[in-house]
Order: structure tokens, then sequence, then C-alpha cells
């Protein structure tokens, strides 16, 4: 695993709890071609943070996925 991705996933573990892991491999998949998220690198960051944005809406309420977002912005 990349040092981004585990900077990611330990942010995202804070809001989304176990689950965090598998949702962030659904985001890198299917939004950023492919991507595994173990390979995520500081390049992939923009894209992800608007996609975990929008996609951690459906799980939690936005102001909690509009904070994740800035957070995993300034990994």
């Amino acid at each position: 695993m990349s040092e981004i991705s585990e900077k990611v996933l330990a942010l995202t573990v804070q809001v989304l709890g176990p689950a965090s892991r598998r949702f962030l491999e659904r985001q890198t998949r299917f939004h950023l071609d492919g991507l595994e998220f173990d390979d995520l690198e500081k390049e992939h960051i923009p894209e992800l943070s608007k996609w975990v944005g929008i996609s951690a809406r459906l799980i939690v309420d936005d102001k909690q996925a509009a904070m994740l977002a800035e957070m995993i912005k300034k990994v």
C-alpha cells in the first residue's frame, strides 16, 4: 500500500469506520479508471476527493462528507 493510500484510509476510517477500505477501493476502481486503491498517488487526490465528497453523502450527512473530502484534498 502506498503512503498516500495509508493516509487516505486513516482519514476515511475516522468518518466511515470499518467500511472505509471497501468504499475507497470502489471509488478508485470506478472513478479513477480502474486504479487499485493500494496504488494511489498524489496526482490522484483531486479526483478522489471529489468523488469521496459525492459518494460519502449516501452514507453520512453532507457536512461529514464535505469535511472528509477536504481532509483528503490536503493529503
